[in-house]
């Protein structure tokens, strides 16, 4: 089965907000005048409670938005596991001299294990990521 994209919390507001138009406007005609002004308010109300119950829940939860199911590939080697990158960002003048020298500094460093960052320019909108690890011992015995 191919996975299935997330549907965004928004995208859930619009479906119940259009369900309630859609409702309105075949039943609207048939209800007494003064159902039809209670219902009036309703139709007005409800996608702005909605709306501001989402915002009110992403403000102080904003954790119940995120998917819990991350899959993560296991692998015969734990050892090549990596763990998650480092994300370092950069803003300001001077950020791409930064994330220059912050890269020139991760190169410099012999790696223990597999590292992973992601340097982010905000400036100029740029992603560079960066992993290091050793090379294999097959690997340097067959230079050449």
């Amino acid at each position: 089965m191919p996975d299935v994209q997330p549907v965004a919390p928004l995208t859930i507001i619009a479906i119940f907000a259009g369900i309630i138009e859609a409702s309105a406007l075949a039943t609207l005609p048939f209800l007494s005048e003064s159902s039809q002004s209670l219902y009036t308010w309703f139709l007005v109300g409800f996608p702005f409670f909605l709306t501001a119950l989402f915002f009110l829940t992403l403000n102080f939860n904003y954790k119940s938005f995120y998917n819990p199911a991350i899959k993560k590939v296991k692998t015969d080697h734990p050892e090549t596991e990596s763990p998650e990158p480092v994300t370092v960002i950069f803003t300001g003048p001077d950020a791409q001299q930064r994330l220059e020298q912050h890269i020139l500094v991760a190169l410099a460093h012999a790696p223990e294990s597999t590292r992973t960052w992601q340097f982010l320019n905000l400036d100029k909108r740029q992603c560079a990521r960066l992993s290091i690890s050793a090379l294999q011992e097959d690997v340097v015995n067959h230079r050449g």
